[in-house]
């Protein structure tokens, strides 16, 4: 293992009072170096950040919110932000892997559907709000997501994730047993993370599971998103300038072949088909 990982587990020993010991390197986001570590016959997950990077202190804030969620997300364990040491939080260890590359893309979306509507029913009050402002940029999409900012519903907020998308979530198998990384949480319209969740499946091949999640989600909310389309239309645009960038984070959780160009041709492929649905 890198000098990276083991000076994070030693900044985390530290911070916990007892010695841990790096297991092995965890992958699939770039903000944060994670670690598996174990200590008295316990697994936690170490993840350190950017020096200066407040991202550690909001996470506790957040997890402490998501106690009602039970296993399927982490229990904050120890933290420090301190400004002269790189920030590191500890939490428990959520069980499962990224999810199986055979996994039917309907399936996916039923279980994250369910999950993000008990997400959006926890306490989201006193966090960041978001979005602050429209996306900027000259591609049509930006421009059309310009266009719907006035009409988006935003006065009921809810907590989102606001990174809703596969890589974020854990399987056993073809069951869901987790939803990581709170470091972004917002309170936001729930339109926020139900289209980018809409896009991440579009870009993995499946638009008919997009239309699924919508479906199983406002079924399981209990309400109904008539603004959908314009949220998907403000996903899309804060993601043309940036979707081949994301290949190294599709490659960590199993999926090689989501290649920049692959995503760019999925991604234009549902900007032109949110356009023509505009016209």
């Amino acid at each position: 293992m890198g000098d990276e990982v083991r000076e994070a587990v030693a900044r985390a020993s530290g911070v916990m009072g007892r010695d841990l010991v790096p297991v092995r390197e965890l992958h699939g986001g770039q903000h944060a170096r994670t670690v598996l570590a174990k200590g008295d016959d316990s697994e936690y997950v170490v993840r350190a950040f950017p020096d200066g990077d407040q991202a550690v202190a909001y996470e506790a804030e957040v997890l402490t919110r998501l106690s009602a969620l039970g296993s399927w997300v982490p229990r904050l364990v120890a933290y420090s932000h301190e400004a002269d040491e790189r920030p590191v939080i500890v939490t428990t260890r959520v069980r499962g892997g990224h999810p199986p590359a055979d996994l039917p893309a309907p399936v996916m979306a039923r279980q994250m559907a369910t999950a993000l509507a008990a997400i959006h029913q926890q306490a989201g009050e006193g966090l960041r709000l978001a979005p602050p402002a429209p996306p900027t940029g000259t591609h049509p999409i930006v421009a059309a997501a310009q266009g719907v900012w006035h009409r988006l519903v935003t006065e009921e907020r809810v907590l989102t994730h606001y990174d809703f998308w596969c890589g974020n979530a854990l399987w056993t198998g073809a069951v869901l047993t987790g939803v990581i990384d709170w470091s972004g949480a917002r309170l936001a319209p729930r339109g926020v993370d139900v289209a980018w969740c809409r896009q991440d499946l579009v870009l993995l091949g499946s638009p008919a599971a997009a239309e699924i999640f919508l479906h199983e989600y406002e079924q399981a909310a209990g309400v109904t998103l008539p603004d959908i389309r314009d949220w998907d239309i403000d996903a899309a645009a804060r993601a043309v300038d940036a979707v081949e960038d994301w290949a190294p984070n599709y490659r960590a959780v199993g999926r090689a072949e989501l290649n920049p160009s692959t995503l760019r041709r999925r991604l234009d492929q549902w900007i032109d088909h949110l356009l023509d649905a505009q016209r």
